[in-house]
């Protein structure tokens, strides 16, 4: 599997990958399906700094996880990044995240990040238990903030000290 920087060509796949966790529910705070226009916003606002990766294999985009900014604009968190990732529903459980995670945290490091966090629903347990095999740990819990059409569910929020 090959891992790289991902392209604008890139988005349609990113998009669909989304989507389907979109459908699944509580595995992000969206409740209906973003459009492409909506992705093109979200990947202006990363460059070099701050990128989206693609794992591919045979030109078929397996996952995708981005670095984004914490409050973009506020120099002391210019060292803090959150991660998000997502993995397309056909190659989930076949290491892709875990691939996708590895190779990010050490590219993190590389760009000079000290900290890393992710942003999580708190009954999505394949996310949670992911981050954990990276030692990343509960920095906090935001409780019954989301509501799923009436199921409320709380949000973590979980990191990881890169440089010290």
């Amino acid at each position: 599997m090959n891992i790289r920087i991902a392209t604008i060509a890139d988005l349609k796949s990113i998009t669909e990958i989304y989507n389907q966790a979109v459908a699944e529910q509580f595995c992000t705070a969206d409740l209906e399906p973003v459009t492409i226009s909506k992705m093109e916003q979200w990947f202006a606002q990363h460059n070099n700094k701050y990128p989206i990766f693609v794992a591919e294999q045979n030109n078929i985009i397996y996952g995708w996880c981005s670095l984004t900014a914490h409050r973009a604009g506020r120099k002391a968190l210019e060292s803090v990044a959150e991660i998000s990732f997502y993995i397309h529903a056909d190659f989930r459980k076949q290491g892709v995240g875990k691939q996708l995670v590895e190779y990010v945290l050490q590219y993190a490091i590389e760009l000079g990040f000290r900290n890393l966090f992710a942003v999580l629903i708190d009954v999505n347990d394949a996310s949670v238990n992911l981050l954990k095999k990276y030692s990343f740990t509960k920095w906090g819990h935001l409780p019954e903030i989301a509501d799923f059409n009436g199921t409320i569910c709380g949000q973590f929020i979980y990191g990881k000290k890169l440089l010290t």
